[in-house]
């Protein structure tokens, strides 16, 4: 048997990172700003929790571009997100396997000694092409099944909508200390918006999510492990 700090779910979602609600004036702006399509930069976060809350793992970013301007001088391995790219920034076999293999197995098993459990873990992922089968003495990959993602994948469940309500307030509360301090147009200040302040605000918006929170995800596939008093939950935002 598993106990909830054993048992993992492991979910991608796309991020249009300069992409603002339709409503705002930076979305309308874009329409007739020459050279500015913010809305087009797209990027591919995975994250992955267990059963308990206690753990979510340093997310990994896929972006199109392996060393942005952005980042040059930077070591990509001390960012808060792992660091990987491809065309599309989207996410593959090979990137699943390099991250299940080099960050997720390291991570989970440290995580494990400190609970003084074994290193024996559950992985549930979803049945996805860039989702290969994996091996590994200690992690047991289970695929949830075909067409169930929306109904019982946890971090479906509310997890990824509040990640990416929290960093939608990041960037908005960055534009606006940009023009502000800075006397910059709202414009000016989203161009300047780059892929190292997505890393920052994404990173900050996961530390934002709250034990109870990435717990109660758990109620559609596992309501046993759920705490009580603990609700799944709902953020609503305009993507």
């Amino acid at each position: 048997g598993y106990v909830p700090d054993q048992i993992f779910n492991a979910v991608e979602t796309g991020l249009f990172w300069k992409k603002m609600p339709s409503r705002t004036f930076i979305a309308k702006s874009e329409k007739t700003a020459s050279g500015f399509k913010a809305a087009k930069d797209r990027v591919t976060f995975l994250l992955c929790s267990n059963a308990s809350g206690n753990k979510i793992l340093k997310p990994l970013l896929i972006n199109r571009s392996l060393r942005p301007r952005a980042l040059r001088g930077k070591n990509i391995k001390e960012l808060p997100v792992h660091w990987r790219a491809n065309k599309k920034a989207w996410m593959t076999a090979g990137i699943f396997t390099e991250w299940f293999e080099e960050c997720f197995v390291p991570e989970v098993k440290i995580y494990m000694e400190q609970k003084c459990l074994d290193f024996k873990v559950l992985l549930l992922i979803d049945n996805a092409p860039s989702h290969p089968v994996l091996e590994h003495p200690n992690v047991q990959v289970i695929f949830l099944p075909p067409n169930t993602t929306s109904l019982i994948q946890p971090l479906d469940q509310g997890i990824i909508a509040t990640f990416k309500l929290y960093y939608i307030q990041r960037a908005f509360q960055h534009i606006l200390d940009a023009v502000e301090q800075d006397n910059l147009t709202i414009v000016d200040a989203w161009k300047k918006y780059s892929i190292l302040d997505c890393i920052t605000y994404a990173s900050m918006a996961k530390e934002k999510l709250r034990v109870s929170t990435l717990n109660s995800c758990w109620k559609a596939l596992w309501p046993e492990c759920v705490k009580s008093g603990t609700s799944v939950p709902q953020a609503s935002m305009e993507t």
